[in-house]
C-alpha cells in the first residue's frame, strides 16, 4: 500500500495509482501525548496508594450512633491519634467510654421517643427485647438495671439500619409519636438506606439484565445486518409500541401505588413509587409525541438511510469478528471501573478524625468527624478526570480500530474476499501506532467533560446559596447547553479524525484538519445521513434498554422483600442502555467510515478511465446519486462529472450510475 504524500489537506485528494486503502507504511504518532497519558496513570497509582493508606470505606456505608462511632468497627483504634490532636480534652472526656469496641455491633437503632439518639445493637431488636447500649451514660437510662432497655416497637434491617415496623391498624400515642420522630429522623438518610438495600437485594436481576441485553443487542446486529431495510422500519414501530406500553404500563403503576399507599399510608414505598410513576408516565407521553412528529417529518427520508445501513451491514459480514469487538471494549471499561471505583470509595472516605462540639437535647457532647485536607480533594478531582480520560481513550482505541477495519473493506475491490484479518490487522496498527493519538483526542474530550461537570456541581451550589435566582438559572443553563454542544461536537470531529487516522497513519492534528476539511467539501452528503442513521439506532438502543428493564421491574416486582423496586429497574435499564450502545457503536462507526470513503474515493476516482474506477459499489454509488438529485442543494456537490461504477474487479457488465464528484474547491 501507498505511502501518505505531504500534500495540503485541505485541498480535494488527487488519484494516486499506488493507493488502495489504509496504508502500511507508518510511524507512531503524538508520541508525546502517549508519555503525558502514562505519567497521569503513574499519578493515578500514587493516589490509589494515597486512598487505600487514608480511606476507612467502613464509614462509607457501615451506619454511625450519635456521637459519630462507626457501628461494625473497633473505635478503640482511633483513641491515641485523637489523644494527640485533641490533649486539652484529656480531662474532659473518658475516651474508652466513648470510644468502646464496636465489632459485633453493625447495626444502628433507634430506641424510643424518649432519646434522640442512634446506638450500635447487633440485632435488630423485636418488641419487647432487651436492648444493650454499649453503657451509655445518659441519664435517662439511670433506671435501666445494666443501662438497657425494653423496646418498645419491632425493628426490620435495612442494609445495616434497623427502621420500626408498625401495624396497619390503630397505633397507640407512643407508636404515633415513635413512628413520626423516627420518620423524621430518618426522612433522607433512611429512604436512601432502603434504597440501596433494594439494590443490594436485586443482585441476580441486575446480572440477568446484563445477560438479557448482551443477547438483546447482538440479536438485533444479527437481524440489522440480516433484515436492514425491514429492521429499520421495524424499529420505527416497535418503539412505539414499546414506548406506548411502557408508558401504560407506568401509569397502571401509578394508580396501584396510589390505591396501595391510600389503604394504608405506613407504607412510605408505595407513596415514593407512585411520585416516581407519574414522571415516568409524563415522560414516556413527552417522548412518544416528539418522537412521532419526528418520523413523520423524516418518513421520505428513511428510505435513503437504509442503502448505507445495508452496506454497513456488508462491510460487518466481510469483516466477520468486528461485530465482536464491543465485547473487548466492554470488557476493557469493565477493568477501568472495576480499579477505579474502590479506590474512589477509600478516597471517599479518606480522612483524618477530628472532634467536634455537638449538642442534643442542651446536652453538649463532643461528636467524632472526618476531615478531608486539600491533598486529598484535589486527589479526588485528579481521579475523577482520569477515569473520564481513560473511558474515552479506550473508546477511541475501539473507534480507530473499528474504523481501520472498515477502511480496509472499503478499499478493496474484491470486497467479499478481504485478505488477512482484518480485525486483528486494524488492532494492530493501532496499538502499535497510534495510541498517542488517541490519548490526544481522548484528553480534549474529557477536558470539556470535565468542564460540564463543574457546572453541574456548580449550579447545585448556587441553588443553596442564591435560591431560585431567575437570571443565574438561565445563565447556567445557557452555559450547560453550550457545554454540551460543545461535547457532541468535539465527539463528532473526534470520530472523523479517528477515521482518517486509521486510512493514513497522520497526526491527530493533521487527520483532524483533513476530516474537516473532507467533510465540509460535502456536508450535504453526509450530515442527513449522519443524523437519521444515528436516530434510528437510538431507537434501537431504547427498544434493547425497555425489554430489559420490563423484564427487570417484573423480577423485582415479584419480590415481596424490596420497597424501592423502581431504582434496580432503572439501574438495570441504564446497563442495558450501556451494553446497547457499545454494539449499536459498531454500526455507527461503520456508517461513519463508509461515508468519509465514499467522498473520498468520489474525489479520488472520477470514473474518467478504467484506472480511476471508483470502489464504491453499485449500490452504495446509486443511492448517493439519488440522494444528491433529491436534494437538489443548488449546484450538486463537486464538479458534476459522472462516472460508470463497476460491479467488482472482474470487470464485467457494470451498472450505469452517474454519480458527481464529491466537493466543489476547496475551502
Amino acid at each position: 500500500m501507498s505511502k501518505v504524500k505531504d500534500t495540503e489537506v485541505d485541498q480535494k485528494f488527487e488519484y494516486e495509482e499506488d493507493f488502495s486503502g489504509p496504508i502500511d507504511e507508518r510511524k507512531c504518532r503524538d508520541i508525546f501525548w502517549l508519555i503525558l497519558f502514562c505519567a497521569f496513570w503513574i499519578g493515578m497509582i500514587v493516589v490509589a496508594s494515597i486512598g487505600f493508606s487514608r480511606g476507612e470505606p467502613k464509614r462509607l456505608y457501615y451506619p454511625t450512633d450519635w456521637k459519630g462511632s462507626i457501628c461494625g468497627y473497633d473505635m478503640t483504634n482511633l483513641v491515641e491519634e485523637l489523644k494527640e490532636k485533641n490533649a486539652n480534652l484529656t480531662d474532659v472526656i473518658d475516651w474508652d467510654a466513648q470510644f468502646p469496641d464496636l465489632s459485633e455491633k453493625t447495626r444502628v437503632f433507634f430506641p424510643s421517643t424518649d432519646i434522640q439518639k442512634e446506638f450500635c445493637v447487633k440485632e435488630c431488636p423485636t418488641e419487647g427485647e432487651v436492648v444493650d447500649f454499649c453503657g451509655d451514660d445518659d441519664p435517662k437510662f439511670e433506671s435501666y438495671q445494666d443501662k438497657k432497655e425494653y423496646c418498645k416497637y419491632n425493628s426490620t434491617s435495612y442494609v445495616r439500619r434497623c427502621f420500626p415496623v408498625f401495624s396497619s391498624g390503630e397505633k397507640s400515642a407512643d407508636e404515633e409519636k415513635t413512628e413520626e420522630q423516627v420518620s423524621e429522623s430518618w426522612s433522607s438518610t433512611g429512604k436512601l438506606a432502603q434504597a440501596m438495600g433494594d439494590v443490594v437485594q436485586a443482585w441476580y436481576v441486575i446480572l440477568v439484565s446484563a445477560f438479557v441485553a448482551f443477547v438483546l443487542s447482538f440479536v438485533w446486529l444479527w437481524l440489522l445486518k440480516q433484515f436492514a431495510g425491514f429492521m429499520v422500519w421495524f424499529t420505527v414501530v416497535a418503539f412505539f409500541f414499546v414506548l406506548g406500553g411502557i408508558t401504560y404500563f407506568f401509569y397502571l403503576q401509578y394508580q396501584k401505588s396510589i390505591d396501595k399507599y391510600e389503604s394504608d399510608t405506613s407504607i412510605e414505598g408505595s407513596k415514593t413509587n407512585s411520585r416516581v410513576f407519574l414522571v415516568f408516565t409524563f415522560v414516556g407521553i413527552g417522548i412518544f409525541v416528539i418522537t412521532f412528529c419526528l418520523i413523520i417529518f423524516l418518513r421520505k427520508k428513511i428510505n435513503l438511510v437504509i442503502q448505507i445501513i445495508k452496506e454497513a451491514a456488508k462491510a460487518i459480514q466481510a469483516s466477520k469478528f468486528v461485530v465482536f469487538f464491543p465485547i473487548v471494549t466492554f470488557v476493557a471499561l469493565l477493568c477501568l471501573y472495576a480499579w477505579w471505583v474502590p479506590v474512589a470509595i477509600f478516597m471517599m472516605a479518606a480522612g483524618s478524625p477530628t472532634l467536634e462540639l455537638d449538642e442534643i437535647d442542651g446536652e453538649e457532647f463532643y461528636k467524632l468527624d472526618y476531615e478531608n485536607d486539600k491533598s486529598t480533594n484535589y486527589a479526588t478531582i485528579y481521579h475523577f478526570f482520569g477515569l473520564l480520560w481513560t473511558n474515552a481513550w479506550i473508546i477511541g482505541i475501539t473507534q480507530i480500530t473499528i474504523a481501520g477495519t472498515i477502511a480496509q473493506w472499503y478499499w478493496t475491490r474484491d470486497k467479499d474476499n478481504i485478505p488477512g484479518n482484518p480485525v486483528l490487522s486494524a488492532l494492530k496498527r493501532t496499538l502499535k501506532y497510534h495510541l498517542g493519538s488517541a490519548a490526544l483526542g481522548s484528553f480534549i474530550l474529557a477536558v470539556i467533560q470535565f468542564i460540564r461537570f463543574c457546572l453541574e456541581y456548580i449550579d447545585r451550589r448556587s441553588k443553596k446559596l442564591a435560591g431560585e435566582s431567575r437570571w443565574i438559572r438561565y445563565l447556567m443553563c445557557m452555559a450547560k447547553y453550550c457545554v454540551r454542544l460543545l461535547e457532541s461536537w468535539i465527539k463528532f470531529i473526534n470520530r472523523n479524525a479517528y477515521i482518517m487516522i486509521a486510512v493514513y497513519g497522520q497526526s491527530f492534528c493533521k487527520s483532524t484538519k483533513r476530516a474537516f476539511h473532507l467533510i465540509s467539501r460535502n456536508i450535504g452528503k453526509l450530515i442527513l445521513v449522519n443524523v437519521i442513521g444515528d436516530f434510528l439506532l437510538f431507537l434501537g438502543k431504547i427498544i434493547v434498554a425497555a425489554c430489559t428493564m420490563i423484564i427487570a421491574l417484573a423480577m423485582c416486582m415479584s419480590n415481596d422483600d424490596m420497597t424501592f423496586y423502581v431504582l434496580p429497574a432503572v439501574l438495570c435499564g441504564l446497563l442495558a442502555y450501556l451494553i446497547a450502545s457499545a454494539f449499536m457503536g459498531v454500526f455507527e462507526m461503520c456508517i461513519d467510515t463508509i461515508l468519509l470513503c465514499f467522498c473520498e474515493d468520489c474525489e479520488r476516482h472520477d470514473g474518467s478511465d478504467p484506472e480511476k474506477e471508483p470502489y464504491a459499489t453499485p449500490e452504495l454509488a446509486r443511492f448517493m446519486s439519488t440522494h444528491d438529485q433529491t436534494e437538489k442543494m443548488g449546484k450538486p456537490i463537486g464538479s458534476g462529472n459522472t462516472k460508470d461504477v463497476g460491479s467488482g474487479s472482474d470487470g464485467s457488465e457494470q451498472d450505469k450510475v452517474q454519480v458527481s464528484d464529491s466537493g466543489s474547491s476547496s475551502d
